[in-house]
């Protein structure tokens, strides 16, 4: 990314690749994401994250009314919730949520599970994380009572309601 004379920025899109191990990393509890591709790569087109989740781990019940989500599962077992409907996801199964729909992911076992999530129009879920990590590392947890720590509160600034 380069800004010009303007102090405008430039999203003129960059070809790249990565390794399996490369990206933007957070640790979040025991869910590891790695966010592949962002906004600032495709003109705020989506955003690509590989997440490692362990078994009884994942997002629960929750919707964003501002970006749809695509979960491509690539390891494990998964028990999800789209909309009032109960899935079970193994490899190679994917899960589209619109915009607005209730949702949840869980990593069953007995293996660890790893998925890929693209959401449209990126920027928004990456900004999320990074906030909730920024303030895991300020306070050591994110459900620290306060405007600044706590995970709800962070989460509704993007517009992402968790339900249960």
């Amino acid at each position: 990314m380069t800004l010009e004379s303007g102090g405008v920025r430039d999203y003129r899109r960059t070809a790249k690749t990565l390794s399996s191990r490369c990206g933007r990393i957070y640790q979040l509890g025991r869910i590891t994401l790695t966010f592949k591709t962002t906004a600032v790569d495709n003109a705020g087109a989506y955003t690509l994250c590989e997440t490692i989740e362990p078994p009884d781990s994942g997002a629960g019940l929750h919707r964003h009314p501002s970006y749809d989500e695509t979960h491509i599962i690539c390891e494990g077992r998964y028990d999800c919730q789209l909309g009032e409907e109960m899935l079970k996801l193994g490899p190679g199964d994917m899960m589209f949520v619109p915009k607005g729909i209730p949702h949840s992911i869980k990593s069953i076992g007995p293996e660890t599970g790893r998925e890929l999530i693209i959401s449209s129009p990126g920027g928004i879920f990456d900004a999320f994380i990074n906030e909730v990590a920024m303030s895991m590392t300020k306070s050591g947890s994110p459900s620290i009572t306060g405007s600044a720590t706590d995970f709800r509160a962070v989460a509704a600034k993007y517009g992402i309601e968790f339900l249960s």
